[in-house]
């Protein structure tokens, strides 16, 4: 990893030194090309802004993950010497380290080198061939010749080779080999890498038509930032085999409506639903059918509760509902509505029978319990355990200080 940062400030290092050298020896000015850098710099920032920020989804510590910068950073390479785009990169990088996406600094820094490094090395590649096969690397480099495309995309083979080299290296590092063996075989990140990379390339030629032709990229590429993110971050949220929320996005957004039901002072009730003998559904049916059963359940869940109540699966058989709105007695009669319409839920077996299944519940209320998440979750556990031991297919709910059930006539306490 040092490895890597030291080689990315010496190859800076190295390119400000030629940039100097090349403005004292030709009197030719840096700041038209600063400018230029800076500008797709910009384009870069205003593009997270916009739309990243809306859906970039929150990475796993043993993935890789893709972004769009290759937009806005190839023209760089391909247009100017190494030095502007590996300085220009920092800009991004940055914004998205403090504003958008806050990672651990070392890996965002490592990150920013292998980067700059594979960019550099693109637009060394590119500057080399187009050197060595015509006069100089002007508008013209974009030119219909064919050596022409053989520069363009041997300096596109560079920038990806190098970039996935040293990322793959500390993933390994880090994570495990099977992480980089994912990225590797990812299809569809690789065409997403390829479309980036034409983009990027369009950037280029357009720019030098016309710099104001460079801002049209901007509408396709957010288009094309909404649609990915927004996809992967459904991706990141979602428990894939009952299509609610995973357990880390259901806390998460649970934490929120508890932060924001206390500032307001309005009502939120939590629900704890456990599927009944769900054990005996796995050995006596199987593990497919019970991945059926609890699917089936969970759509039960979803459509037994208001659409914009969150469900999510907490672990194993174990649901969990955010109702924000609702008063103890009211989250409790949705409870039962919900504990009766997942009773009726059928699901057929291999062997042709009906599988049939019933769940407990437990209730807790925010103006009851008091406290934060962690206290909610405590309480509606606490009646969770009170419902299967009152035999199960039942709702309890959690006052203040014990478990009731509030399906009586009048409050019966229940035993710790």
């Amino acid at each position: 990893m040092i490895t890597v940062i030291g080689a990315y400030l010496a190859g800076v290092a190295v390119g400000a030194h030629q940039v100097i050298s090349g403005a004292l020896a030709t009197s030719e000015h840096w700041l038209p090309s600063t400018a230029v850098a800076a500008g797709f710099a910009l384009g870069a920032v205003v593009s997270a802004e916009i739309s990243m920020r809306l859906a970039w989804p929150r990475a796993r510590q043993d993935r890789i993950s893709r972004d769009l910068l290759t937009v806005w950073m190839l023209p760089i390479a391909l247009l100017l010497p190494p030095f502007y785009v590996m300085v220009a990169l920092v800009i991004p990088c940055a914004y998205l380290q403090l504003r958008i996406w806050p990672g651990q600094p070392v890996k965002r820094i490592y990150s920013t080198a292998s980067q700059g490094l594979a960019y550099g090395s693109a637009s060394l590649v590119h500057r080399e061939l187009v050197h060595a096969m015509s006069r100089s690397p002007d508008a013209t480099q974009f030119g219909s010749r064919a050596h022409v495309a053989v520069a363009l995309g041997l300096a596109l083979v560079a920038c990806w080779a190098v970039n996935a080299v040293l990322i793959s290296s500390a993933v390994m590092l880090t994570a495990s080999k099977e992480a980089v063996l994912d990225f590797l075989r990812d299809r569809d990140g690789l065409v997403v890498d390829v479309v980036a990379s034409c983009l990027g390339a369009l950037a280029a030629v357009l720019y030098t038509t016309d710099p104001m032709f460079a801002i049209l990229l901007l509408p396709p590429v957010l288009l094309l930032q909404h649609n990915l993110f927004s996809g992967l971050r459904q991706a990141v949220r979602t428990d894939l085999l009952t299509d609610v929320a995973n357990p880390q996005y259901w806390r998460e957004v649970a934490g929120r409506e508890v932060e924001r039901a206390s500032a307001s002072e309005d009502p939120l009730a939590i629900l704890m639903i456990d599927v009944d003998h769900f054990k005996m559904v796995n050995d006596r049916y199987g593990h497919l059918a019970g991945d059926d059963v609890l699917a089936a359940v969970a759509r039960s869940i979803a459509q037994a509760v208001r659409p914009r109540d969150l469900v999510g699966r907490l672990g194993g058989e174990e649901f969990g509902a955010i109702l924000s709105g609702l008063t103890l007695l009211e989250a409790e009669r949705a409870a039962d509505r919900l504990r009766v319409q997942v009773s009726e839920v059928r699901v057929r077996a291999d062997s042709g029978d009906w599988i049939t299944v019933t769940v407990s519940v437990g209730v807790s209320e925010l103006s009851v319990t008091g406290g934060n998440l962690h206290r909610l979750l405590d309480a509606a556990d606490t009646a969770l355990y009170a419902a299967k031991a009152a035999g199960r297919n039942c709702v309890r709910v959690a006052s203040a200080d014990n478990v009731i059930d509030l399906t009586r006539d009048e409050y019966a306490v229940d035993p710790g």
